[in-house]
């Protein structure tokens, strides 16, 4: 019986999405101090449309202990802070006599230094100082020259960005206008424990998701695959499979890093154009996977199409798959922005990264090598080296949205539990499909050579893939800051690789591809798998 082939994403669209450039490092969001007694909870109160939990900065010379209980923040004429404040500033005591509730003057950065600033506060009355800085970017403010006096300030000091300073800021001057009771809020330091659970999830189903990935790409290879199978229904028509080769491996990296500068400075523009494109993307994988599975479990749907205008026959499979696609697909855009946002958006980029391992695929461990190795630096580069000559992380602040408000979709997003500021974990999509790339390769040349699990280089890869996460997770607990991932994922699977093959003497027969002669664990003859003129796995048909 004929078979109607499924209409599946563009070959290119699938390639653009999985540029390299879409690479995002590990991070937390938000970002945090390096170290705890230096971040703060600004707990916000009132006014409704401003509460919730926000992160500041302590100044070093910030007086503890903090005070206790609810404070209102005010704000200056002098939006600086370096004049005496007016008696007008000061609030007012409440009726019956009751005593004015401490305050909390609202700043801006700049003219007189922050010790400056904290003792003009002092002196008028004031419990602390919300310093607001010039950009979203926020410093831990030092005493620089003022030592003697820092040590005489008795309030405490914190930075916080420009747009969430200007609420603040702009919350009281209406509250001034309006006479109504001004913003409240309350201060403590934030405490986490090095390590959330939130983290052991993200490693779990990335781990998964690079073994889903593994074996989809290896649908094709037909060791121990019954005819009419389920994991010969994945199998990738050969017409769709795009194999590496050395030229695709090095534009990864020179396509992917001139697109994030691109991103860098456009991310404005850009950031709808991202999402747009993960959204048609995401479920046009979706769709495809869910046809699959229809036209599996029911093949009496095989061959039955409709005529598109435009489009041509479209499989009723397609139509029937496309309805929970995108049900997904809008539900996230609609959630995007709330906390129950994650759960679709990692449901969309596993669809997304499963599709990817299954059509991309590494002919050889020369080709993962240099890919992996060129990805290896290109992460050091953007994240580590990058601020020395555009001032911050390109890597980080393209991951994080560039400051619009929105987030790059392309990874997958674990909330933390427990944490005040509801961040959530992420992990970039390349940290996943650049690794599994390696993983398939392996796992192919382990059924084209008859080796059990134990004995193949799969489940060590994999297993590096799962300790190099740990390590990146650490890392990052550690530091402080959005981490490289490949900086730890690259010698945790191609190196584990490599140390393996170096000691049973295989190196030069993964290197070109070739499956292992005489060392089958599952008896039988292998025969009908064999690698073609270039050293690549290839099946017999």
């Amino acid at each position: 019986m004929s078979q109607q082939p499924t209409r599946r994403p563009g070959r290119v669209f699938r390639f653009l999405l999985a540029v390299p450039a879409l690479r995002l490092v590990v991070a937390d969001e938000p970002a945090k101090a390096k170290n705890e007694p230096l971040t703060a909870v600004v707990a916000v109160h009132r006014p409704a449309d401003l509460s919730g939990n926000y992160p500041g900065y302590f100044a070093t010379f910030s007086h503890w202990p903090l005070p206790k209980g609810d404070l209102v923040m005010r704000a200056p004429p002098d939006n600086l802070g370096c004049e005496e404040y007016p008696a007008s500033v000061v609030p007012k005591p409440g009726i019956l006599n009751q005593p004015a509730p401490p305050f909390v003057a609202v700043v801006d950065r700049g003219v007189c230094t922050f010790v400056q600033k904290a003792r003009m506060a002092q002196k008028a009355g004031a419990v602390g100082v919300i310093v607001v800085s010039n950009d979203e970017t926020v410093q831990i403010m030092g005493a620089a020259n003022d030592t003697a006096e820092a040590d005489q300030v008795g309030v405490f000091v914190i930075g916080v960005g420009k747009t969430l300073g200007g609420r603040f800021r702009n919350a009281s001057l209406d509250a001034d206008t309006k006479g109504s009771e001004p913003p409240a809020m309350s201060i403590t330091p934030y405490a986490s424990s090095l390590l959330n659970i939130s983290e052991l999830f993200l490693i779990c189903l990335a781990t998964l998701l690079v073994a889903l990935g593994a074996f989809f790409s290896t649908a094709d290879v037909k060791v121990g695959n019954q005819p009419g199978s389920f994991s010969t229904a994945l199998a990738p028509p050969e017409e769709e499979v795009l194999e590496v080769d050395s030229w695709l491996a090095v534009g990864f990296c020179a396509v992917g890093s001139g697109f994030l500068v691109f991103l860098f400075f456009c991310m404005h523009y850009m950031i709808y154009v991202i999402i747009f494109c993960f959204c048609v993307g995401g479920a046009s994988c979706i769709a495809q996977f869910g046809a699959i599975c229809i036209n599996h479990f029911a093949p009496s749907m095989r061959n039955r199409h409709v005529d598109v205008p435009q489009l041509g026959p479209v499989m009723h499979a397609e139509i029937i798959a496309a309805v929970p696609a995108l049900i997904i697909v809008i539900t996230w855009v609609t959630l995007r922005n709330t906390p129950y946002g994650w759960f679709f958006q990692d449901i969309i980029g596993a669809g997304f990264l499963c599709w990817l391992q299954r059509t991309l695929r590494l002919p050889n461990i020369k080709i993962a090598c240099l890919l992996l190795t060129v990805m290896f630096f290109f992460d050091i580069f953007w994240v580590f080296i990058s601020p020395l000559f555009f001032h911050e992380s390109v890597m980080v602040r393209v991951a994080t949205g560039g400051g619009t408000g929105e987030s790059v979709p392309m990874l997958l997003r674990i909330p933390a539990i427990g944490d005040p500021f509801g961040s959530d974990r992420l992990l970039g999509f390349g940290d996943i499909a650049l690794p599994g790339l390696l993983v398939s390769c392996l796992r192919r040349h382990d059924l084209l050579s008859r080796r059990s699990l134990r004995r193949g280089y799969f489940l060590p890869s994999l297993v590096g893939y799962f300790v190099g996460l740990n390590v990146t997770i650490a890392a990052l607990c550690i530091m402080r800051m959005g981490q490289p991932a490949l900086l730890y994922l690259v010698p945790g699977t191609l190196g584990t690789t490599l140390v393996i093959a170096s000691c049973r003497g295989e190196v030069p027969l993964l290197w070109n591809g070739t499956p292992t002669k005489g060392a089958s664990s599952w008896g039988g003859d292998s025969a009908d798998e064999f690698p073609d003129e270039g050293g690549r796995y290839k099946c017999a048909e």
